[in-house]
């Protein structure tokens, strides 16, 4: 299993997995160019999916152009689709690279298996995604972004996973004394909203694997949080519960992030 940040954070969220023999990309928030240079880097050539959690701009900006050029499908749920359809989001999309996932029914593509998961969060069929090796089935990675509160369904599919990919959005004192008007920081701090730093740190302290689990912070907010707030915070609330993980680091928001390898 092949991992690697393209992007991560309110200007644009993209992010690379490898695994049961198939290239996947989670998310395509920014320019088509950045992702296939990104790609490039790598020396990865194909995709053979794109997974969309949800229709905001920051996770489908280049969705569209990167369809079209690699020729990848793009995966997301019904009622997302039928906002992509209404609104015109990702341009001219081959009917064939058109592809439906519903959470909860699982989709096996080559060797990976793919389950959405819904959660909490104010858009229209928002999910996060559970990727699974049918070959070593140690191999699980579990993304979960724009949350406003860890549900029971987005905890049970983020246990025992190798990677999790985890938002810890923003910092609940940073938040308030922010220039953001009353409504956009209630938004941002509901139950719809998005995950706190100390929450971000609960939740793995309840879900992650001790001394295996690997977790990237991501979509960090540039207003009202910081890396080393969030790094910080949520490593003082394992800390507290005792828990130490298999590796702990920032999904950057510009700079991309190294590829590293699981077993």
């Amino acid at each position: 299993m092949n991992f690697f940040t393209i992007a991560s954070g309110s200007g644009g969220n993209a992010y690379y997995l490898g695994i049961g023999g198939k290239s996947f990309l989670i998310d395509a928030g920014v320019s088509g160019k950045k992702i296939e240079h990104a790609l490039q880097q790598m020396n990865i050539r194909s995709l053979d999916g794109i997974f969309i959690t949800h229709e905001h701009r920051d996770h489908i900006a280049g969705a569209g152009v990167v369809a079209r050029r690699l020729k990848a499908a793009v995966y997301a749920t019904p009622l997302t689709w039928r906002y992509f359809l209404r609104h015109n989001s990702l341009g001219q999309i081959d009917e064939a690279l058109v592809k439906i996932i519903e959470p909860n029914k699982p989709l096996t593509i080559g060797d990976a298996k793919v389950t959405a998961f819904d959660i909490p969060h104010d858009a229209t069929q928002p999910v996060g995604y559970a990727f699974r090796s049918l070959i070593n089935k140690s191999e699980k990675m579990v993304i979960a972004t724009d949350l406003g509160h860890a549900t029971d369904e987005v905890k049970k599919r983020l246990k025992n996973a190798r990677v999790i990919l985890l938002e810890s959005n923003h910092d609940p004192e940073m938040l308030e004394r922010s220039r953001y008007h009353r409504a956009l920081k209630a938004r941002v701090a509901s139950n719809h909203g998005h995950l706190s730093n100390a929450q971000a740190g609960m939740l793995l302290a309840e879900v992650a694997v001790p001394n295996k689990t690997h977790v990237f912070l991501a979509h960090l907010s540039e207003e009202n949080n910081t890396p080393m707030l969030a790094f910080d915070t949520v490593s003082r609330v394992l800390d507290g519960n005792n828990i130490k993980l298999g590796g702990l680091q920032i999904a950057e928001r510009h700079i991309l992030g190294e590829m590293i390898s699981y077993e």
